[in-house]
């Protein structure tokens, strides 16, 4: 009986220790460490080059229109002052935009005359043996087509010449002021004198038409 009282006191003490949980052995443990993961490198991003800005444009002002008329020079013939009987001449130089017709209405008599028209060509390169400067013969115009008109005797209205393209013409005009001019009863006062001449050609897009003046002071007689 001593001895099963014995067992039973001995089990009882015992089962606690079985029950208690054993720490784990530290022989061969191995920490484990998580790896570390490293974000790539960011590669730089590309700068847009900025894009050229566009002119401003001023709402108020037009775009220039396509040229369709004739170059000419000057925009007015100016004879000065002229005395009885003294005369001056000046010269209108037009180059058409294409080939064709170019008419002229010319209200002359009197004191304003049409002396001469010339169509001169293209321009080309001067001769290396000219005697005179490269600089004056590089570049010049032959003259292909002259017609003159008596200064004193009137003329038609309206005159016209088919020109080449590529051609100037060349329009000589006289102020000649008499204070009696000859077929007219009248005399003509001093002042300034002037007519308009009027000049129609076709163009590149529709046909074109300029005015000039031609102006001068008549000072009577001396």
């Amino acid at each position: 009986m001593k001895t099963s009282a014995s067992k039973i006191a001995l089990i009882t003490l015992l089962l606690p220790l079985a029950a208690a949980p054993q720490a784990p052995s530290k022989m061969g443990q191995r920490t484990t460490t998580a790896p570390q993961t490293t974000a790539p490198p960011t590669a730089p991003r590309p700068v847009p080059s900025p894009s050229p800005t566009p002119p401003k444009v001023n709402p108020g002002v037009a775009p220039a229109p396509i040229s369709n008329g004739p170059q000419y020079s000057p925009a007015q013939l100016d004879y000065g002052s002229l005395w009885d009987g003294e005369s001056a001449k000046r010269t209108l130089s037009l180059t058409a935009p294409v080939a064709g017709p170019i008419t002229l209405s010319f209200p002359g008599g009197g004191l304003f005359w049409l002396a001469e028209v010339r169509e001169m060509g293209p321009v080309t390169g001067g001769s290396k043996n000219s005697a005179t400067s490269a600089v004056n013969n590089s570049f010049q115009r032959q003259l292909k087509a002259r017609t003159k008109y008596p200064v004193g005797t009137p003329v038609s209205p309206f005159l016209q010449w088919n020109v080449s393209a590529g051609s100037q013409v060349q329009i000589d005009v006289v102020f000649r002021p008499l204070s009696h001019p000859q077929g007219s009863t009248g005399v003509v006062e001093p002042g300034v004198k002037s007519i308009i001449m009027g000049l129609s050609g076709p163009g590149v897009i529709q046909p074109w038409s300029i005015h000039v003046t031609a102006r001068g002071t008549f000072n009577g007689s001396q």
